[in-house]
């Protein structure tokens, strides 16, 4: 049974009170009758979500926000001295003791937290202290490929980001052109798997082989403010991103396949469409 996973399991038993689940070892996992489905029978595979309740193993329907191994934002449901009270997602809300908070957990406030399973206690708990810019081995990444991110928190050198529910990475801060904000969600891409095992991300594709994307971008831009743009090759970075939000290095590549393409006329002080 693996713990704090979603995954297959059988119907062995169906009583009043709800199914009795089993994996291919023969472990049990039971599964209220809310979340029962009258066409299953014994024999019959449910895919459930397994986690524990009053030391027993219990599956449910629902999808938490994060597995064991995963990030989420989770807001409080009680603060109590001993630990906090996480909406998980599903019908049991996720335990964080107060050793494992960063900073006191305040009820009705939203935290970014990790999801283990506690070796000691053998339970399923949550945390909201982990390693910033960690060293990974085997990602399933390579460069130029595209992600979800979820932004921690800007430092020094730019904004830590959790890829894909599972990674930390850092995006610099001269690969930022628009305005973020802690727990908000973003999409980027894979710059650089270092030899040290961390990650660097862009907010944007990178060469000409994504050009088409900043070219549609600026083609919008242009539609919307019938056919002129007060940006040009000549306009200063800072003018791009707010305009546009890019950096002035695509912009340019954009633009020349746009002027090549004869869709756009490049004057001194913007561009507009022909």
């Amino acid at each position: 049974m693996q713990l704090g996973k979603t995954q297959t399991l059988t119907i062995s038993e169906q009583i009043n009170s709800g199914w009795i689940l089993v994996d291919e070892s023969g472990e049990k996992a039971f599964l209220p009758k809310i979340f029962t489905q009258d066409e299953k029978k014994i024999g019959d595979e449910v895919e459930v979500f397994v986690y524990q309740d009053d030391d027993k193993l219990k599956a449910t329907t629902e999808i938490p926000l994060a597995e064991v191994g995963e990030f989420a934002v989770m807001s409080c449901v009680q603060s109590l001295p001993t630990g906090a009270f996480m909406d998980w997602g599903i019908i049991k809300d996720l335990f964080i003791p107060y050793k494992q908070q960063k900073t006191k957990i305040i009820e009705g406030k939203r935290y970014l937290v990790y999801v283990y399973v506690d070796e000691d206690m053998e339970l399923i708990t949550g945390t909201t202290k982990f390693k910033r810019n960690p060293q990974y081995n085997d990602l399933p990444f390579q460069k130029g490929d595209k992600v979800d991110l979820l932004m921690m928190n800007e430092s020094e050198l730019g904004w830590n980001v959790i890829i894909n529910k599972q990674y930390i990475g850092l995006i610099y801060a001269s690969d930022v052109f628009k305005k973020l904000y802690p727990l908000s969600e973003e999409s980027g891409y894979i710059k650089t798997i270092r030899e040290d095992g961390k990650i660097d991300i862009s907010l944007q594709p990178e060469g000409f082989e994504n050009i088409d994307e900043f070219k549609q971008k600026i083609l919008t831009k242009l539609e919307e403010n019938y056919g002129l743009l007060y940006v040009s090759d000549k306009s200063s970075p800072e003018e791009i991103q707010n305009e546009l939000h890019m950096s002035k290095k695509n912009f340019k590549k954009a633009i020349g396949g746009l002027y090549k393409d004869k869709i756009i006329d490049i004057l001194e002080d913007k561009i507009k469409l022909l």
